[in-house]
């Protein structure tokens, strides 16, 4: 989510660079490049090539592993069965080992809750003909995976700068080479995999389950509705983000899960702000993720006021009304005077303070757009003419980012200025689903949209040491100064969006020969043994890690079960 989670890098504790540009993250803006703003004579198809091929599956499939490399490995190590009993874990797998060199290896433990911890008491056996044995003389207790490492014999694994071989413990390091939470640097292993053990899943929907595996967290205690759980944002690490918060109780509240929406709201409520708005990040034990950072970003908490709504009508219930209140009352003190092209407006901050140098003055359209639907949701249910007039201001100072053609991302008060040489897709897409296909004046909000595929590509690869899932195609984030991805990727949450926009509001487009049915069916591939999403295909950016995520699960249900989260109430 632009402007609200990529506003920093989604991984672990990473605080916010100094440098991060004016509007970078706020939901963006585009370039004014022709390309980008095409309009098609004769309907909204966009010509294109042959359609890309489906996902083909080659490789071991195993049902444990999935974390993702930037390349196959050299050697085959994975787990082929976990077998559990209250008295010992066992592990049992294969390797490719040439057999001559079996002697010269060995196998590690690392199981993880808050950190990891090393097993010294594994007994592990790798045998000549391939095969592996690794046995823990206990039930793996509150873990919430395993990392098996494969390692030569004259490696010590506590050796690292991120251990301390007197607690045999290590904290996670994120590599560059996969993006996970890992004890070690694959660069000194000779190959790795690792162990889930998810929440309990219930559900019969895919997504759902997928979401509520995912709440394999520590219990938070002492909230004023009672005990529960953030949903960590991704499988391999321990970022709770306050935007998947909100994504996660969405899709259990259109689900009729009310027992993990609750959960999750119960965590929320303990941790809300005196001010009543939340911070940008936690860690899943419920620690400010960015400690010392006054981050209370507008897009998110207008996320969670969605959340709450969502709740609230699903299960016609106020029993959180009351924080609800307290975070629309926030946002509403949120809203601020100012100018945009010469008219009066009244807008939504990205954040009261300046964590970032100008940050206070940015104005970015995707939070004035979640704010809109949060306001609206929340007038449509509780009524309060304050709430209905906010709204109406929020959708005003939307459009104004209108250009004729084309949504800009944002205004920067700090400048006077819009910003025009960045565009990211989901100015299409969300202004579509919040806004609707027209807006009040009659524009044509969804004529747009057929430069959506300016961000297209065919090329979406997921390559696991289990598995390799290639020809995905989908949509990837943003195109800068008119300059389209070198690289491109499929980035799940955003290309979802995409579809759902596509159905709403062009039904007959296409991006190189896939419509919008064509798109979801392709990414429905990329879900993992977990039944999760990963957040992205096989890409070089740092922000973009292809673990399985909340935010592509959450939009992968909300695509599949066409449910908008702006929906008017």
């Amino acid at each position: 989510m632009r402007g609200a989670k990529n506003d920093v890098k989604r991984i672990g504790r990473t605080l916010l660079a100094a440098g991060l540009g004016t509007l970078a993250g706020c939901g963006g803006n585009g370039a004014d490049a022709p390309a980008g703003e095409r309009l098609l004579a004769g309907g909204l198809t966009v010509a294109a090539a042959q359609k890309s091929p489906w996902p083909v599956w080659s490789g071991l499939d195993y049902p444990y592993n999935e974390p993702p490399l930037a390349a196959a490995p050299a050697v085959t190590f994975g787990i082929a069965q976990l077998t559990q009993s209250a008295s010992q874990t066992v592990f049992t797998g294969t390797h490719t080992l040439a057999s001559g060199s079996v002697q010269n290896y060995r196998i590690g433990v690392f199981l993880h809750n808050d950190v990891f911890y090393w097993q010294a008491d594994a007994a592990v056996t790798i045998a000549a003909n391939g095969t592996f044995t690794v046995t823990l003389p206990r039930s793996v207790g509150s873990a919430d995976r395993a990392v098996l490492i494969l390692y030569p014999s004259t490696y010590n694994p506590l050796s690292a700068s991120n251990c301390n071989a007197a607690t045999a413990t290590c904290s996670g390091r994120v590599t560059t080479t996969t993006k996970l939470s890992l004890p070690a640097d694959p660069a000194v292993l000779k190959a790795y995999t690792a162990a889930y053990f998810p929440a309990a899943m219930t559900s019969t929907n895919a997504q759902i389950a997928g979401l509520q595996g995912m709440m394999n967290t520590p219990l938070i205690t002492g909230g004023p509705y009672g005990d529960g759980r953030l949903i960590r944002s991704f499988r391999d690490m321990d970022s709770a983000f306050l935007y998947d918060q909100a994504l996660a109780v969405i899709a259990f509240s259109l689900a009729g899960d009310q027992a993990h929406a609750d959960l999750v709201i119960n965590a929320m409520a303990k941790l809300q702000g005196p001010s009543g708005a939340w911070v940008f990040s936690y860690l899943t034990d419920g620690e400010d993720g960015n400690a010392g950072v006054n981050m209370r970003i507008a897009g998110s908490n207008a996320w969670f006021g969605m959340a709450l709504n969502a709740y609230q009508k699903a299960f016609a219930s106020k029993k959180y009304l009351a924080m609800s209140t307290k975070l629309h009352n926030y946002l509403l003190g949120e809203l601020v005077n100012i100018t945009v092209n010469g008219t009066a407006q009244k807008g939504l901050r990205f954040a009261p303070t300046n964590y970032v140098a100008g940050r206070a003055g940015i104005y970015a359209l995707e939070h004035q757009l979640d704010a809109y639907a949060s306001m609206h949701q929340y007038y449509a249910l509780n009524g309060g003419t304050q709430y209905q007039t906010a709204a109406t201001a929020l959708r005003r100072m939307s459009e104004s980012l209108w250009n004729g053609s084309r949504f800009l991302g944002g205004y920067d008060a700090n400048t006077n200025t819009l910003n025009t040489s960045e565009r990211y897709l989901d100015n299409y897409s969300w202004s579509v689903l919040a806004l609707g296909n027209t807006g009040s004046a009659n524009q044509n909000f969804a004529a747009a949209l057929p430069a959506m595929c300016d961000y297209f590509t065919t090329t979406g690869k997921l390559d696991y040491p289990s598995r390799k899932v290639t020809g995905i195609v989908g949509f990837y984030d943003v195109i800068y100064d008119g300059v389209p991805s070198s690289s491109p990727f499929v980035w799940s949450e955003g290309s979802l969006g995409a579809v759902m926009a596509m159905r709403q509001g062009a039904g007959t487009m296409t991006c190189a020969g896939n419509t919008a049915t064509d798109i979801l069916e392709s990414m429905n591939y990329m879900v993992d043994k977990l039944r999760n999403m990963p957040y992205a295909t096989q890409n070089a950016n740092g922000d973009f890690t292809s673990s399985g995520s909340v935010a592509g699960t959450a939009w992968l249900y909300y695509a599949n079960q066409a449910k908008n989260p702006y929906a008017h109430y």
